[in-house]
């Protein structure tokens, strides 16, 4: 099941950071202050306000968003269990959208939210938590290597 959680995390970080750096492109005309305003928590809200992509804004947003989908991909990976149902997993999906922006923007402190807001508007930050849950389903499919020795076992 670890390989499933990497699978996880790997496929909503991808999904939400470049859904972020799109929208960014598209709303600011560059594709930095997507990305660089998730880094909020250490440079402030200004680091929404920097236009390009560098190591300190860009590298640490990019990291902070990865953290905070293997949170999420963490609980995900442990509430589908080790063969969930097609149901299931449509269900817990469907969940995780909601629930993760409800924590994120009405449970966290401010310095901690993923600071979207600072550059987005609400549709442009629905539409970033929706990819991102895509991607996390995504990377939940296929047999993990945990399957793979269950069925080898003649389970």
């Amino acid at each position: 099941m670890i390989a499933r959680l990497w699978k996880i995390t790997l496929g909503g970080a991808l999904a939400s950071s470049t859904a972020a750096l799109i929208l960014s492109r598209i709303r600011t005309g560059s594709y930095g202050p997507g990305v660089n305003c998730t880094a909020h928590w250490l440079h402030g809200d200004d680091a929404a306000k920097i236009g390009k992509l560098d190591v300190s804004h860009s590298l640490a947003g990019i990291a902070t968003n990865t953290s905070a989908v293997f949170f999420w991909a963490w609980f995900y990976n442990k509430a589908l269990g080790r063969n969930p149902t097609v149901m299931r997993t449509v269900l817990l999906t469907a969940a995780l959208g909601p629930a993760s922006c409800v924590v994120d923007y009405k449970a966290t402190p401010k310095r901690f939210t993923p600071g979207w807001e600072l550059v987005f508007s609400r549709s442009d930050m629905a539409l970033i938590y929706l990819l991102m849950v895509i991607g996390m389903f995504c990377g939940s499919l296929g047999k993990s290597s945990s399957y793979k020795k269950t069925e080898g076992n003649g389970a």
